[in-house]
């Protein structure tokens, strides 16, 4: 189980964006003039991803404009996401494993794979895009040119219908940003139909080498984590193992309907390059932190039970994964809330500004009380971070929510 799923952006990440600019100017150049439409273009195209999606051309790929929004904004910041999480991330990829991207617009996880693990690049590896829009799918290559010249890396894409049945083998299969747009989601809480997540992960089981896995990585909203817990509950029914992030197999506590909290890893944005900051700030999309939900996962043995979770006693070391940013408590405290076996947890720290304490997505080990105190907004029991073995924690009173 791994204990930091989000270590801070390496700095090939960080010079691979920067030098990304010149890239896009080779791959997608741009006249004066749609260089000046290109903050209007970004902005409807977040529109139309976001609250108004039933207003999306289904072949946005494939318009130039659009496109060229998509290259110049949603791919870096796409790019910086998803290789936060590979920095980190334990993919068993050995030489000559096979990666299958449905999906993949213009090559994003290879790049971002590429940009983030320099350990790879000389490790002979199969990537094959596969994407319904032909044009994404060709600058894609052509900024796989541009980027990983002379890689030994086998990369090909593929234009393949949505929903085609039949998928190549793979060692690795990645869906990124793919089911929030299979499965639109909707107003209240409306959630993933669960034949519908079996099908999936039948699919999906057939397509897989021995040992293979499926990554799935959506955005860190509400809809998105609701879609993936479903899928998540579904896998471990038909007796799948979710290799990351959960530290458990029990019910998920931040299913995110209602109120609950739902399930999403959020970092700042400080570092990227200053070319893509100036872009976000003019079209009124600047953000200060990024955000993702994912789910790495492992099949059965065929006719093999459901995975059970984990059970803790009192006293026993609780794997916990971080799950939120830290926010101050009273009397000079901090917290940060945490998925247990055992549900959602409130961990308490002393605000003694000699350590940064974990992180969203870090894994920490607690020793679990008898009768832990209960936050009394979100209901998560309160633990003291770190191994402490036993004591009373006082109640924490604070006024936001998960």
């Amino acid at each position: 189980m791994q204990d930091r799923l989000l270590p801070p952006a390496p700095a090939s990440l960080l010079q691979g964006l920067e030098g990304l600019a010149a890239a896009l100017e080779v791959v997608q150049p741009l006249r004066a003039r749609h260089r000046a439409q290109l903050p209007g273009e970004v902005a409807r195209l977040s529109e139309w991803l976001t609250t108004a999606r039933d207003e999306l051309p289904r072949d946005y790929l494939s318009r130039p404009a659009l496109l060229s929004a998509y290259l110049y904004y949603f791919l870096p910041w796409n790019l910086f996401r998803q290789g936060r999480l590979l920095a980190g991330l334990d993919l068993q990829l050995a030489a000559g494993a096979r990666i299958v991207d449905v999906g993949a617009g213009p090559f994003t996880f290879a790049l971002a794979l590429w940009l983030t693990r320099p350990d790879l690049r000389s490790v002979p590896l199969n990537y094959l895009a596969l994407d319904r829009a032909a044009a994404a799918l060709g600058a894609g290559r052509r900024l796989w040119e541009q980027v990983a010249a002379g890689s030994v890396w086998k990369v090909d894409g593929s234009a393949q219908p949505a929903g085609a049945r039949a998928l190549p083998p793979a060692d690795l299969l990645v869906l990124a940003n793919v089911l929030n747009e299979v499965h639109k989601p909707g107003g209240g809480d409306r959630e993933v139909d669960t034949d519908a997540a079996a099908r999936l992960l039948e699919r999906w089981g057939q397509s897989l080498a021995p040992g293979g896995r499926v990554l799935v990585i959506e955005p860190g909203t509400r809809p998105a984590s609701r879609q993936l817990v479903m899928l998540r509950g579904r896998a471990l029914e038909l007796g799948w193992r979710v290799a990351a992030p959960c530290p458990h197999a029990e019910r998920c506590p931040q299913s995110g309907i209602g109120r609950q909290p739902w399930c999403h890893f959020a970092f700042e944005t400080a570092r990227v390059p200053g070319w893509l900051e100036d872009l976000s700030r003019r079209a009124d999309l600047a953000k200060e932190r990024a955000s993702l939900s994912f789910l790495l996962l492992e099949p059965g043995s065929p006719g093999a039970a459901p995975e059970s979770g984990t059970s803790a006693g009192a006293g026993d070391d609780m794997p916990v994964r971080v799950v939120s940013g830290t926010f101050a408590l009273p009397a000079g405290e901090r917290g940060r809330y945490g998925c247990s076996a055992r549900g959602l947890v409130l961990l308490v720290d002393r605000n003694d500004g000699t350590t940064a304490g974990p992180q969203s997505g870090d894994l920490v080990r607690v020793s679990w009380p008898a009768d832990p105190p209960r936050d009394a907004k979100s209901g998560a029991a309160i633990l003291r971070s770190g191994r402490l073995s036993s004591g009373t924690v006082r109640r924490a009173r604070r006024t936001t929510r998960p």
